[in-house]
């Protein structure tokens, strides 16, 4: 950064010299060789921004109209590269800007796909275990003509013989204590 600055810095002050060194006037030399007088003026102060191929084309007319030995192109080219890196370390600047705005927002999508994925994790859970439990109170008890302690009912009717604790989806506990009964297992609205 420092480097364009002396480079286009050594340039505006070899044009400086050369023009104060002259007899011409700079309206003078900008009616010679066709080249604005703002140009000419913001070549002088250190400004040399536009089109490349125009400010090469008036270095060249002004090195050969003021009998200039440095090379002023090389000059004005090695201020450009510098430029070029400036340019490049700003947008690295910029990067490492828009990366700190956009990592709340990274971190809130990764959090919201963790909540999708366990809340459908859950869904398919619940989707599939049983919507009831049955555990005998006694010894045992008899569902469809199947003598078993424990089971796991879905959706369905079953009869049932002998008492039991019937335990929902919801964690809801019925406990029934009649011999006989038929038990219809739906989902609820």
């Amino acid at each position: 950064m420092i480097m364009e600055k002396k480079a286009w810095e050594i340039l505006s002050e070899i044009l400086k010299k050369e023009v104060n060194s002259s007899n011409f006037s700079l309206l003078h030399i900008s009616i010679k060789l066709g080249i604005d007088k703002i140009t000419l003026q913001n070549y002088l102060n250190g400004e040399f921004n536009g089109p490349e191929i125009y400010i090469k084309h008036h270095l060249k007319k002004l090195k050969d109209f003021l009998d200039i030995e440095e090379d002023l192109v090389s000059l004005y080219l090695e201020g450009k590269g510098e430029t070029k890196n400036e340019v490049v370390e700003k947008k690295k600047i910029a990067k490492k800007k828009s990366l700190k705005y956009l990592a709340p927002y990274l971190v809130l999508s990764v959090l919201s796909l963790f909540l999708f994925l366990a809340s459908l994790f859950l869904f398919l859970r619940v989707l599939n275990s049983p919507l009831v439990s049955v555990r005998s109170i006694d010894s045992s008890i008899e569902i469809n003509g199947e003598v078993v302690k424990e089971a796991k009912l879905n959706e369905g009717e079953y009869y049932v013989k002998g008492p039991a604790l019937f335990t929902k989806i919801d964690n809801k506990v019925k406990r029934i204590l009649m011999d006989e009964y038929r038990v219809v297992i739906k989902w609820e609205k």
